[in-house]
C-alpha cells in the first residue's frame, strides 16, 4: 500500500504560509508549488498541485502561499521564501529545483530565479506583469495589484532566469501577455487557442496529464512535453504567430 504524505506546515506567520513534505526516499529533486490568488479575498490561499506532486515519493515537495497576493514583490515574503527553500537545499544536498503554479503562482514561480538557483520553471497562464505601467489595458487583478506599493518585479522575466522555463498560456483573454513574453532561447511556449486563462489548468487536470507534464518538464525532455501538449490542444507559440492574423499578432 503507497504511503500518503501529508504537508506539514513550517512556516506561518498570517502573511506567508509555507508548507513541506519530505521524499520517502533519498532525493536531490525539490519541487516548489506557488499558490494563485484563491477564491476568498480574506483567507490564505489553499495549496495547489497537492494532488499531483505528493503522488511521486521521489521528490521533495514545498507549498507556498501569500495572503497578500504580491506576486512576490514582498521584500518580506521573498525573504522567507529565499531562506526556507536554501535551508531545504542545502540539509538535503539538493541539486535540481522545480517551480510550478497558476496565474500569480506562474509568475512567481519564473521570478523566484532570482531568490533560489530555478532548474526547471513551470508556468501555466502567468501574467507577463500586472503593473498598470507595463499593462495598463490589464484590470482582472487590479484590485491586489493596486496595492503592492513598489515592484520589484514589475515583470516575470525581471532579473535572473530560470535554467529552463516551461509556459503555457490561452489565447482567448491572454493574447497580450503571450506577445509580451516574446521569443527566448531558455523558454518553450505553448499556446493554447481556444483556452481562456483560467480553464488552461483545468485542462490539464481533466486530461490527466500533469503528473506526466511536470515529470518530462523538470527532466528538460521538451519533445516529449510538446507532444503531451499537442494531445490536449496546445501548439508551440512560435507556430501559432506563423498562422495568427498581423493584426493580432501586433496587440
Amino acid at each position: 500500500m503507497a504511503h500518503r504524505r501529508v504537508p506539514e506546515t513550517i512556516h506561518d506567520d498570517g502573511q506567508t504560509r509555507i508548507r513541506y513534505a519530505g521524499s520517502l526516499v533519498r532525493s536531490d529533486h525539490l519541487i516548489i508549488s506557488f499558490s494563485s490568488i484563491g477564491q476568498r479575498r480574506n483567507m490564505m490561499p489553499a495549496d495547489e498541485f497537492t494532488g499531483t506532486l505528493l503522488r511521486d515519493p521521489d521528490q521533495h515537495c514545498m507549498f507556498v502561499s501569500d495572503i497578500g497576493r504580491s506576486w512576490m514583490n514582498d521584500p518580506a515574503l521573498t525573504k522567507t521564501i529565499q531562506r526556507v527553500v536554501l535551508g531545504l537545499i542545502d540539509r538535503n544536498a539538493v541539486t535540481r529545483v522545480t517551480t510550478l503554479g497558476l496565474s500569480m503562482g506562474a509568475f512567481s514561480a519564473l521570478v523566484s530565479a532570482n531568490l533560489f538557483p530555478v532548474t526547471t520553471a513551470i508556468a501555466i497562464s502567468p501574467q507577463f506583469s500586472v503593473s498598470d505601467r507595463v499593462m495598463p489595458s490589464e484590470t482582472r487583478w487590479r484590485f491586489w495589484s493596486r496595492r503592492i506599493r513598489t515592484f520589484q518585479y514589475e515583470t516575470a522575466v525581471a532579473g535572473n532566469s530560470p535554467a529552463r522555463a516551461f509556459i503555457f498560456h490561452g489565447l482567448v483573454d491572454d493574447a497580450d501577455h503571450i506577445r509580451a513574453f516574446g521569443a527566448r532561447p531558455n523558454v518553450d511556449h505553448f499556446v493554447f487557442p481556444a483556452a481562456s486563462h483560467s480553464e488552461l489548468g483545468m485542462i490539464f487536470k481533466k486530461a490527466g496529464i500533469l503528473q506526466e507534464l511536470v515529470l518530462h518538464a523538470s527532466m528538460h525532455d521538451r519533445a516529449k512535453v510538446a507532444r503531451l501538449i499537442k494531445k490536449v490542444g496546445g501548439m508551440w507559440r512560435a507556430k501559432l504567430l506563423e498562422d495568427l492574423p498581423a493584426d493580432l499578432k501586433d496587440r
